[in-house]
């Protein structure tokens, strides 16, 4: 009886050792954008935090990037609030100033999200600047490759006359976007593969729905045998539906579409069958970052065996999707957040992993019942 409660009074306290006195502190600087994609980000790294056991802070800065610097200035300044370890994306080119105030005050920072552009002088994580310790990118090419190969499926199913080729148009976001032109670039890469599809044109139209309006009209005009509109966001191709609609024709019939982010509230236009498919989850993101940071905290530096970058596949979700267990948008409520088991893939938690496993469907299975 003395060697049982002795035993239970030990496992207490290392829970409390674990949970509560060797809590690390890991700052997130968001944009406080009003994206509601961001909101999604948060949601999952808070229910990551407290799963692995991390005192997460969440500080914004109001979309203004130099109240970001100022602001990780004065979090960073005070010994008070000094985290371990902050996270932050390079948002509109203030990164590489965050990076100078990681080395300035002696702490590991670590990007995720939106990088660096290519050719920037910044180098590599852990060359220039010693303490930027990794990055994790979402693989955007490849989210346009996977876009393109299921709406070009989907197409195919639909079609009547099966010896004419697939016309489509391909709405962009900003060309200063380096996501939207690495969705395209996936775009490009998928038509390659399929030399009888015809993309009849590329629609600057800048993330925004009034212009993709404008680009379905003028597709209607000059290319009245298109049935596959390519958006490089939900956004868009959600105008593309409401458009389409008002002229009396209807998606998945007439024509299909689809898009990027998979935010919860556009699930009812897949389940409809209005958008054909979407491609997102990169929302995850954040809290695959925190797994890192953990590890990295407690002694496990993901550099030796596995490097520095990450980069991270987006998941492609139809209505077919909407009914099997990897239902991304069933797993963002909370109770299924707090049951998904993001301690599985730390290799602190989980010492027999080999390889970090951020894939995000096989995630979606792992539970902790």
């Amino acid at each position: 009886m003395k060697k049982t409660i002795l035993c239970l009074t030990l496992l207490i306290l290392f829970g409390l050792t674990v949970n509560s006195f060797a809590r690390e502190k890991v700052a997130w600087f968001n944009s406080g954008s009003t994206s509601k994609f961001w909101p999604i980000v948060e949601k999952i790294m808070v229910a990551a935090a407290k799963d692995l056991g991390l005192d997460l802070k969440i500080y914004e800065y109001k979309n203004d990037p130099f109240y970001m610097v100022t602001l990780v200035q004065k979090v960073l300044a005070d010994p008070k609030s000094r985290p371990d370890c902050i996270l932050f994306h390079n948002f509109k080119k203030k990164g590489e100033e965050i990076l100078k105030l990681g080395e300035k005050f002696d702490v590991p920072v670590f990007l995720f999200n939106a990088g660096f552009a290519a050719g920037s002088n910044v180098g590599n994580p852990r060359e220039k600047y010693p303490h930027w310790i990794g990055q994790m990118l979402p693989d955007d090419e490849y989210a346009g490759y996977l876009l393109t190969k299921e709406l070009i499926s989907t197409a195919k199913h639909m079609r009547q006359n099966l010896s004419a080729p697939i016309q489509m148009v391909a709405l962009e976001g900003n060309r200063t976007s380096d996501a939207s032109n690495k969705r395209v670039i996936g775009l490009k890469r998928a038509l390659t593969e399929h030399p009888k599809v015809i993309n009849n044109q590329f629609f600057h139209s800048k993330w925004k729905s009034d212009l993709a309006k404008e680009a379905f009209q003028t597709t209607l005009q000059r290319y009245p045998h298109t049935t596959v509109f390519w958006a490089a966001s939900e956004t868009m191709a959600i105008a593309i539906i409401e458009a389409a609609k008002k002229r009396g024709l209807l998606p998945g019939k007439d024509f299909i579409t689809g898009g990027f982010d998979l935010l919860p509230e556009n699930e009812k236009y897949i389940a409809s069958g209005d958008m054909a498919v979407s491609v997102g989850g990169h929302y995850f993101e954040g809290a695959w970052a925190l797994i890192l940071v953990f590890d990295y905290l407690n002694g496990i530096d993901f550099k030796k065996e596995e490097g520095v970058l990450f980069t991270t596949k987006m998941s492609a979700q139809t209505r077919e999707d909407l009914t099997q267990f990897n239902n991304i948008f069933t797993a963002l409520s909370a109770s299924s957040l707090n049951n998904l088991d993001f301690r599985h893939l730390s290799k602190f938690y989980n010492p027999r992993l080999k390889r970090y496993n951020f894939d995000l469907d096989t995630f979606l299975q792992n539970t902790k019942n």
